[in-house]
């Protein structure tokens, strides 16, 4: 039985999956599955679903939204429900660590980054594989709990890191090419993420496209300074001087041609 929370939130496994209809169970469900194998208090379950009111018998309502959780976990696996334990002082979700797929994205995460150096091929796939169990936005049902909230956000700048990392990783060692369109979008969507930029465009100047890459900093340039009030910073500004002057140390461009589906 696997937790999905990066995405719609689900239990699933290799034959079947099933959301967790009720919103307020999910929000339980995704708290417990942040932190599989330790106990969550009853009293910080309760603030997550309802912090900003009073709410009367509020163990009874979270026991409801626990027994809801206990069937759609049996409804995937028999006897799954019994994963979801009660302890005299909370729940725990009690599913290894790399049952939940957050856990997994981290895991791989480190991994990758650990390996870049010596292994720069395994790090790639490590990446490529982190980023593969992402369906859409972290938490996505859960995020009216606070610290639902600040789990999301938290995993969804590691994800741009670890997009970003992967990128370095390709450019640097040449495995594999740079889809340039998603590139730009992140870059364009995210201008306070310098790194970003910086790896479009020489994204842009390893295919050849070098006026491309000396527009791309001027665009960036005013949107930080329109946005944030700023200069780009002293790494994107030498990697635009280096672009000016063709220098070595960016490698050699290649050619473009007419059939590259990455324009």
């Amino acid at each position: 039985m696997q937790i999905r929370i990066l995405g719609p939130l689900e239990i699933s496994t290799a034959e079947k999956e099933k959301p967790v209809a009720s919103r307020r169970a999910g929000m339980v469900l995704a708290l417990l599955a942040l932190s599989p194998g330790r106990v969550i208090p009853f009293e910080q379950l309760v603030d997550e679903l309802w912090a900003d009111s009073s709410m009367a018998n509020a163990r009874n309502a979270l026991h409801a939204h626990i027994v809801r959780i206990r069937r759609a976990m049996s409804s995937t696996t028999p006897g799954g429900g019994k994963r979801l334990c009660t302890t005299r002082n909370g729940y725990v979700l009690d599913v290894p660590p790399d049952a939940v797929d957050a856990v997994r994205f981290t895991a791989l995460a480190d991994a990758g980054r650990e390996r870049a150096a010596d292994d720069p091929v395994a790090a790639c796939r490590s990446l490529v594989e982190a980023l593969s169990l992402w369906r859409g936005p972290a938490l996505m049902e859960a995020r009216d709990g606070v610290r639902c909230r600040i789990s999301a956000a938290d995993l969804e700048e590691r994800r741009l890191t670890v997009y970003e990392d992967l990128t370095e990783l390709r450019l640097a060692a040449g495995l594999g090419r740079v889809a340039i369109p998603e590139l730009r979008q992140l870059a364009e969507s995210h201008m306070e993420r310098e790194r970003l930029t910086e790896l479009f465009m020489l994204a842009l100047y390893r295919e050849g496209r070098q006026s491309e890459a000396l527009a791309a900093f001027q665009a960036a340039r005013r949107k930080l300074a329109d946005g944030l009030g700023v200069e780009p910073g002293r790494s994107m500004r030498k990697l635009h001087q280096a672009i000016l002057q063709q220098a070595e140390v960016l490698g050699e461009p290649r050619g473009v041609t007419q059939a590259d589906v990455y324009s």
